[in-house]
């Protein structure tokens, strides 16, 4: 089964990167984030519902499996990320740092169908 890739915004504030993405019909336990340097890769397994593909007339609905990377444009702290998936929408805040920290982010199921990252950070990165 061939991966799609994911629709990217990188988004700069003074204190952080913010990454969004649409990656709708996932659970976000499928969901793998990883930073390796600058480089980010988001990648996801196909589960749930739409799994079996039905050849029909038409098809447009893409509900994965999903795959991405891209290089970051600053050093960011993986290691404080913040990430959140919510319908079907992938939501990754990173700290920037003066030197890159990799690190795996990972999601857990919350309620029904939001993500949340395990360790949580809980810090406002906005400027006082």
């Amino acid at each position: 089964m061939t991966e799609t890739g994911l629709p990217l915004n990188v988004y700069r504030g003074p204190q952080r990167l913010m990454v969004a993405t649409a990656a709708p019909g996932l659970e976000p336990q499928n969901i793998r984030i990883e930073l390796e340097g600058q480089r980010l890769s988001i990648q996801s397994a196909m589960r749930g519902l739409g799994q079996t593909r039905k050849h029909g007339f038409l098809s447009e609905w893409t509900v994965g499996p999903f795959q991405r990377t891209v290089d970051l444009p600053e050093s960011v702290d993986a290691s404080r990320a913040n990430a959140s998936y919510d319908n079907g929408v992938l939501v990754v805040i990173f700290p920037l740092s003066p030197r890159a920290i990799s690190g795996a982010i990972t999601l857990s199921k919350v309620g029904t169908a939001k993500g949340q990252r395990i360790r949580h950070v809980g810090r406002d990165l906005r400027p006082p």
